[in-house]
């Protein structure tokens, strides 16, 4: 491409980017792009007919990714590697290594490599699979009675109130005011495939006005179908005779970051402070590690290792909570920005998520590292 054309171009693109977007919607001529906010929630989603959750699945996808990488590097292993694989390898494996030992000032560093390198891999290949496109935007759209019946089981007034008045019927009742005022998106279809989309163009305001956004209520007894017959249940009509043949429903992602669930940052929390534990245990012995945090030789003494053994459980904490804060608002970030400013909005942000995901990383590892080491150190004699 010639030089003297890029800058208009990118002038050009971030002008339709902004009157394309939630921005540009504002305006009679704008909003060609938008379309209504992704549903945002915090717990991981289950995927119907397999039985796991879609932050799993991700997960399980980016460990066949670090597994075939591990396997395709060490293959043809060669004292002088003649391969990109090994030798990309091989500078991850030494630079470990060596922080290891700089930081703890000998070759006894090198025993908690295996686990804290493993941490590393895991998360950062975890997060970068969490950005790749279709994470989060392609999955399968939830009818408007399962919607209804999601949030129905999170409202402890609804679902008393549902098991006391269904009891001994077949019969549904439609009851929960706070199901009812769920939002949906209007899907359009491609014929004989059963394939939906989401159609540019719609905006956050409700279907009547042309947007793309439809409650609960207003689905609910047409089985999310918005069809000619389908009524507005406050003032009997039609909703709108051109939306025949289109659904209403909410998209459940098959794939969704790992990390953005708090289960799998809680497990990696586990793993790395329960190995903290064993070494310091396998270094020291028992009774001496122990009298860390169990010291009755005075008052004071207790008082320390009561606060040592709160400051291990807080560890737990504090990892869990800082990798899925970051992740978590990463992704909502990137949700934002792709509503504000379709298509470039989202480039910039990409990267700096890239860019997260391995300082996150290298956080997680190097302070399992940290505090393995001082696990193993013996601090009786001060």
């Amino acid at each position: 491409m010639n030089k003297s054309i890029i800058l208009p171009f990118f002038i050009i693109l971030f002008i339709t980017s902004i009157l394309g977007g939630a921005i540009g919607g504002a305006f009679p001529f704008g909003g060609f792009f938008q379309s209504p906010i992704a549903h945002i929630q915090l717990p991981a989603e289950k995927i119907p007919g397999l039985g796991v959750f879609n932050t799993s699945l991700t997960l399980w996808i980016g460990m066949i990714i670090l597994m075939t990488f591990v396997l395709l590097a060490t293959r043809n292993m060669k004292n002088v590697p003649d391969g990109r694989l090994q030798n990309i390898a091989e500078v991850i494996v030494e630079f470990f290594v060596n922080l290891a030992q700089t930081i703890s000032g000998s070759e006894k560093g090198r025993r908690f490599v295996p686990l804290v390198l493993s941490i590393f891999l895991c998360v950062v290949v975890s997060n970068w699979v969490g950005v790749l496109p279709g994470v989060g935007t392609v999955g399968i759209v939830e009818s408007a009675e399962v919607v209804y019946s999601h949030k129905e089981h999170k409202v402890d007034s609804c679902h008393s109130s549902d098991h006391s008045s269904d009891h001994g019927s077949d019969h549904k009742d439609f009851n929960c005011k706070e199901a009812l005022k769920e939002h949906l998106v209007v899907f359009e279809s491609i014929p004989g495939t059963g394939i939906k989309y989401l159609p540019p163009g719609r905006g956050e305001s409700k279907v009547e006005k042309g947007g793309g956004v439809v409650l609960v209520e207003d689905v609910i007894h047409s089985h999310s179908k918005l069809e000619s017959k389908t009524y507005d249940q406050k003032h009997e009509k039609p909703l709108s005779s051109n939306l025949e043949g289109k659904y209403a429903g909410r998209l459940l992602p098959l794939l969704r970051g790992a990390n953005t669930d708090l289960n799998t940052t809680l497990a990696i929390a586990i793993v790395a402070m329960v190995a903290v534990q064993f070494w310091g245990i396998s270094a020291l012995g028992i009774r001496k590690y122990g009298g860390k945090f169990f010291n009755f030789s005075s008052p004071i003494m207790l008082f320390v290792g009561l606060l040592e053994f709160i400051a291990e459980l807080a560890r737990v904490v504090s990892f869990t909570f800082r990798l899925f804060g970051n992740m978590f608002a990463g992704e909502v970030l990137l949700v934002a920005m792709m509503f504000l400013l379709p298509f470039i909005g989202i480039i910039p942000f990409m990267g700096l998520e890239l860019f997260v995901g391995v300082i996150q990383a290298f956080i997680f590892s190097i302070l399992t590292l940290i505090f393995g080491i001082t696990a193993i150190s013996d601090h009786s004699e001060h």
